[in-house]
């Protein structure tokens, strides 16, 4: 019967404790000389107020818990019969991670109190993990707040900063190269925080790759630990360049709780990860605002994307010698039913720096060979698409089997889907570029070098890189209105000259007037691309321009017979081959076949 009792009371109160954050049960039965203990002798209470002010101290979460086995035994001691209750139990959703306590009972004047907590197994996922986070060993949030705001308190002579930072694109290095990489990355940041001998200072790591500092402001600390980190990532062995973003707020009112002040540098840090300059982003009063409207963006990107709510536009190229289009670019933009047309210019530096760009890109090399495929099928003109090949679509070990696969799944020759890459992303990974570049060329694919001299490494690359096509960046045609604007129409005069010596074509993109379009043909260039011509427009808008484009240009014989340009039959030539059918139906199923494939055949 004591037994059956005790039991129930040890049920009761390791539900109140862990299922909902209640001490108030276990503390009003507690003895005046109740010892708590754990797994070693850093974790020995002893006394009911000490106790107790341990159980509040490090009460977590409320968390469903399954308590799988609960046995109770009596001993006698020196202070009488002692009822000891054994219970194993886990949370709920992690029936892996077993834990056991056990709680001695003595019964003081006809009531069983608790004497002793002994916790037996288990003790980093309930106590100790109540501080500390358990991959890296670094206070979890709730201790460094605490921590934090003792030094603070402790040391009102020192003016302190609160740092956070986080490794830049880590969600794409977990999907490259495996989370074990990734764990291993955080490990070795963590061990760096804690070799560094600075009192007083507080490390934590808050989730993910997102740490923690606390520490004075003294001299130029903050710029040694910043360069510290910057040669840290350097000397990790991964053949993936690592950066990392800081965020700081300096400590000015110390009534702030430390959870205001961890909002305030991640409003730096966010300032950082979108500008791209800068590595460090001191907080400002003006950045809420800001933060707030950009996580607007990232709580809507995932369900957007499977509502198909990005959609493809179409930005139009010309023959500077015909004025006629010969291919366009699929940019993609962002159409949300409540919040209305989004900018590229907020969303994509977004999404770059989340890793969630990588999805959004392979949506739009989908919907751009979809439609390729659809115009193909209706019998309408076709030209080169080109698609934007981000730096971390890059990192995707499988790149060229994808644009592979896309080409066989909806049967496409591979020169309609001209591939653009970006000069930053050879200057990240120069030799991964080289070696991706030249696979897909073997492949049959087009690429393009977009923003071409935009970079430091511009004739280097040009030299290693084996693009097909150079894009002129925008900040070279800027003031570019005849030879009188002196060394930006030079420098983009010789640009061109040296690509015709390479045999390689260049298009000018960002063209609005008139004084532009007649410096690129004095200097020799053949295509251009901008709002002068044409902006960004809806699919059918494109394919209204491209079937009058084509028609006018095919009466004055601007097109070769095989321009890889699909007609549209007419109707009489239509009936007739319907006639044709009844009477040699092989005949006229070869005449389609050959047709189609000299539709999907290069220029």
């Amino acid at each position: 019967m004591v037994r059956c009792s005790v039991a129930s009371l040890a049920n009761d109160i390791i539900r109140e404790y862990y299922e909902f954050g209640d001490t108030n049960d276990i503390c009003h039965i507690l003895t005046d000389d109740v010892i708590f203990f754990g797994l070693n002798t850093q974790h020995y209470v002893q006394g009911k107020e000490q106790v107790i002010a341990y159980l509040h101290q490090n009460a977590d979460r409320p968390k469903p818990i399954h308590i799988r086995k609960l046995t109770c035994g009596e001993v006698e001691t020196d202070q009488g019969i002692t009822v000891r209750a054994n219970i194993d139990f886990c949370s709920i959703g992690r029936k892996h991670s077993m834990h056991r306590i056990m709680l001695m009972f003595r019964k003081v004047e006809d009531e069983y109190k608790i004497c002793g907590i002994n916790v037996q197994r288990g003790y980093a996922s309930f106590f100790y993990n109540l501080r500390y986070d358990r991959l890296t060993n670094l206070y979890n949030k709730k201790a460094f707040c605490q921590r934090a705001a003792e030094i603070i308190t402790q040391h009102p002579e020192k003016e302190f900063e609160i740092m956070r930072f986080n490794i830049a694109r880590f969600k794409v290095i977990n999907d490259l190269f495996g989370e074990e990489t990734g764990d291993k990355l955080l490990k070795y940041v963590a061990e760096f925080l804690t070799s560094i001998q600075l009192e007083p200072c507080v490390y934590g790591r808050l989730y993910a790759d997102n740490f923690l500092l606390c520490y004075p402001t003294a001299g130029k600390l903050r710029e040694h630990l910043i360069h510290s980190l910057q040669m840290l990532a350097v000397s990790f062995a991964l053949d993936y360049r690592i950066d990392f973003y800081f965020g700081v707020y300096t400590v000015k009112e110390r009534d702030l709780s430390v959870t205001t002040m961890l909002d305030r540098a991640a409003m730096g840090l966010f300032k950082a990860s979108r500008n791209g300059l800068i590595v460090c982003g001191e907080y400002e009063d003006d950045m809420r605002e800001t933060m707030v409207n950009e996580q607007v963006i990232v709580n809507n990107m995932n369900g957007s994307l499977e509502r198909e709510e990005f959609i493809v536009y179409l930005q139009p190229k010309y023959d500077l010698n015909t004025e006629k289009i010969m291919g366009a670019e699929a940019l993609v933009r962002w159409v949300h039913p409540q919040l209305g047309f989004i900018s590229p210019a907020k969303f994509v530096p977004i999404f770059e720096q989340n890793g969630f760009i990588y999805q959004l890109d392979k949506y739009v090399w989908e919907k751009t060979c979809q439609l390729l495929r659809e115009d193909i099928d209706a019998g309408r003109p076709v030209l080169p698409v080109s698609i934007n090949v981000s730096r971390v679509d890059f990192y995707s070990p499988n790149l060229v089997q994808i644009f592979e696969e896309l080409t066989e799944k909806y049967n496409l020759n591979p020169r309609f889907l001209e591939l653009e890459l970006t000069e930053s992303a050879y200057v990240e990974n120069p030799q991964q570029i080289i070696e991706i570049t030249r696979a897909l060329q073997e492949k049959g694919f087009v690429i393009l070098m977009d923003d071409f001299g935009s970079g430091y490494s511009s004739l280097n690359m040009l030299k290693d890189l084996p693009v097909d096509i150079l894009k002129i960046d925008l900040k070279f045609l800027a003031n570019s209105q005849g030879v009188e604007n002196g060394r930006a129409d030079s420098i983009l005069n010789s640009v061109v000259r040296m690509a015709k010596r390479l045999a390689v074509p260049v298009i000018a993109e960002g063209v609005e007037n008139q004084e532009q379009v007649d410096f690129l043909r004095t200097i020799g260039c053949e295509y251009a691309q901008g709002y002068f011509y044409s902006e960004p427009v809806p699919l059918d808008d494109y394919r209204e321009l491209l079937r009058n484009d084509f028609m006018s240009s095919r009466s004055l014989g601007a097109y070769p017979e095989n321009a890889g340009v699909v007609l549209t039959l007419s109707k009489q030539l239509r009936q007739l081959m319907e006639e044709l059918r009844e009477i040699a139906p092989e005949k006229i199923a070869e005449i389609e076949n050959r047709l189609k494939r000299e539709a999907a055949a290069p220029w």
